[in-house]
């Protein structure tokens, strides 16, 4: 059976979208691994060589684990406080391991049987937007399976749109082909969207497009799938405007990296819109296809 893990910090938004992830595990019939990635201070170097205090490894674990144990034990019984019979139940297990959380997403996917990682988004305030944005961004980068990212005001509810956002590309048939297969479990619509500067598409966009919807109709065995050019110049400003004036529940983007100066110098599209996105944000890696959730 596969496993959602949640990485956990055990903020109140950690916690809101671990329980996202416990409404989607119902739906698609997955466990929930909750995982925490913590630091032991005398690993940690501090500026103008100041040494942090000598903190035992053991205890900080122990710590984090009995912490873990905890929130684990709350979410089983809100799952069995609402749970109906005959209706699936999510196993909830934890884990914990040194080091930050980007650095241990390979050990992680290890598991053969995780299928998709959920990380929440940074809070509202300046500090946090800082660290959590940061860490946000670093597990995008690291991550080879898909990676869920929840909004703090994200309502949990049913997912019953979701736009995958995309150039036209012939790769991007085989992520459309993964996605369906979720969007089948919770009955969703798929949207797929370009956002192009050109309105009406000239004949060359129009045929690539023809084409593109072509392959997805000959090799993606789903019927809700439609199709919607935006008219946008600028590629975040028009996903935000299909966002906020179509209200979707879900917004999909494969992350690709690009040249060593964009790596230094230009965060991805991906990781801009992962700032600055309402609703959840599902971002498959690349060139990796991972299916999720079967």
């Amino acid at each position: 059976m596969k496993t959602i893990a949640v990485l956990t910090d055990f903020t109140q938004r950690a916690e809101h979208a671990a329980r996202y992830a416990l409404h989607l595990a119902k739906k698609i019939k997955a466990n929930i691994l909750l995982y925490n990635a913590f630091l032991v201070p005398s690993d940690t170097p501090m500026v103008a060589q100041v040494a942090w205090p000598l903190v035992d490894y053991n205890e900080i674990k122990n710590d984090t684990e009995k912490a873990l144990k905890a929130l684990a034990k709350k979410f089983e019984a809100e799952l069995k406080e609402d749970h109906f019979p005959g209706t699936f139940l999510p196993g909830i297990s934890y884990q914990c391991d040194e080091g930050s959380i980007a650095n241990n997403i390979a050990d992680l996917e290890e598991d053969g049987s995780i299928a998709l990682l959920v990380l929440a988004t940074h809070g509202s305030d300046e500090i946090s937007a800082f660290m959590f944005g940061n860490n946000t961004r670093q597990v995008i980068s690291s991550a080879n399976i898909p990676l869920l990212i929840v909004p703090e005001n994200t309502p949990i509810a049913e997912i019953d749109k979701i736009a995958f956002a995309t150039d036209i590309t012939y790769t991007d048939v085989e992520y459309i082909k993964s996605l369906a297969k979720l969007a089948e479990k919770v009955g969703a619509e798929i949207t797929i969207t370009n956002v192009n500067p050109d309105n009406p598409l000239d004949s060359e966009q129009n045929a690539a497009v023809r084409l593109f919807m072509d392959d997805i109709e000959h090799d993606v065995d789903y019927k809700k799938i439609v199709y919607k050019s935006i008219p946008n110049s600028n590629v975040r400003k028009g996903l935000e405007w299909l966002i906020e004036n179509i209200k979707f529940d879900m917004l999909v983007m494969v992350h690709r990296k690009s040249t060593m100066f964009e790596l230094l110098f230009r965060p991805s599209m991906t990781k801009k819109m992962a700032d600055r996105v309402e609703i959840p944000l599902l971002v498959y890696p690349y060139p990796t296809v991972a299916t999720p959730l079967i």
